[in-house]
Order: C-alpha cells, then sequence, then structure tokens
C-alpha cells in the first residue's frame, strides 16, 4: 500500500476538527470527501502515528498528538524533519 501524503494531512485535520472527541476509523471516513477504504485510513492513521502526529487509545480511538497541532499550525510541509526526537516506545493511550 502506497503512502499518499495528501490523504495524511486530510485525515489529520479531520482529527483536529473533531476537538475533544476521539475519532474512530467510521468517523473519519464519514467525514471525508468521497468514498475512501477503512483500511486505508487505518494505514495513514498508523503512518501519522510513526511520525508522532496523532495517536490511538486501547479502544482504537484516534487524537491529534501536540506535535501534530504544531505541525498543523505551522502550515507548512506537515511532513518535514521535526525537531522533537520520536518517543523510544510510542504505544497506545491508556
Amino acid at each position: 500500500m502506497k503512502r499518499d501524503k495528501a490523504l495524511m494531512g486530510a485525515i489529520l485535520k479531520q482529527l483536529a476538527s473533531f476537538g475533544t472527541i476521539y475519532g474512530d476509523v467510521e468517523k473519519i471516513q464519514a467525514s471525508l470527501p468521497g468514498h475512501v477504504a477503512p483500511e486505508l485510513i487505518l494505514h495513514h492513521l498508523r503512518l501519522l502515528h510513526d511520525r508522532g502526529l496523532a495517536a490511538v487509545d486501547m479502544h482504537n480511538f484516534w487524537r491529534v498528538t501536540d506535535q501534530g497541532y504544531d505541525a498543523l499550525e505551522s502550515g507548512g510541509d506537515l511532513f518535514a524533519t521535526q525537531d522533537v526526537p520520536p518517543a523510544p516506545n510510542r504505544g497506545i493511550d491508556n
């Protein structure tokens, strides 16, 4: 499965639009234009998680991280190299 940076940006923006409510794959899918397959959304959520821009809890609800908000607010390239070192072990939110 190929990475789609535009889709990653759209997903991150949708998660941010949910405010304090976490989003699951179905909620994200319903808010994206067109039909995007759930497995494609999940794949890109995991890529966002790898970059530290999104976090997931044990019930598979997703949220934007502080680093993700910084990337959105920068208005530039969401996927530019970030100065914050990655966490040694990115698990799930509890």
